[in-house]
């Protein structure tokens, strides 16, 4: 599927999609619908399809219920409950203040970027990877596509090795 500019109503067609990649997320997991894992589940399922994410690997990744596509080193993390990065967290530690529009847009290249180079969203790689996001934004890059491609580029010539034994 494709990415669509944010939209408050859902058509009935992507409902049945957020209900087909739910129902993969439970059956994968051996859940029931009326459990609390998957009430949880089903809320950052569509907390992340109204992101912008569509694909439905892409969700299962991002929402963190997809073990086959995480390192098994990883994959204790998902269990254990590692927190998150949080963009809004790192943006508010300076006073440059960023709108909501711009916190979302900055979530989204950075959750594209997670899912194209297989980043874990914890860690410290996850950090340097947020923090390179708002930098490059606070230095005037605000188009969402060049955000994108300087995060990649930034990935792609990083040592990625010293950050592994961190995730």
């Amino acid at each position: 599927m494709h990415s669509l500019p944010r939209s408050m109503a859902l058509l009935p067609h992507e409902v049945n999609e957020i209900d087909r990649i739910f129902q993969d997320i439970l059956r994968e997991r051996g859940l029931s619908r009326d459990c609390e894992s998957a009430e949880v589940i089903a809320r950052r399922v569509f907390s992340c399809y109204q992101r912008g994410i569509r694909e439905s690997g892409a969700l299962k990744y991002m929402t963190g219920f997809d073990k086959r596509s995480v390192a098994p080193s990883n994959a204790a993390a998902l269990i254990h409950g590692i927190p998150e990065v949080s963009l809004q967290q790192i943006a508010g530690e300076s006073a440059f203040q960023i709108s909501p529009d711009e916190l979302d847009m900055l979530q989204r290249t950075f959750d594209r970027v997670c899912t194209w180079c297989s980043i874990p969203r914890y860690g410290k790689r996850a950090q340097m990877l947020a923090r390179n996001i708002i930098e490059q934004f606070r230095n005037g890059v605000s188009d969402e596509a060049a955000l994108f491609e300087s995060a990649m580029w930034q990935e792609q010539h990083s040592d990625v090795a010293q950050y592994q034994t961190d995730a």
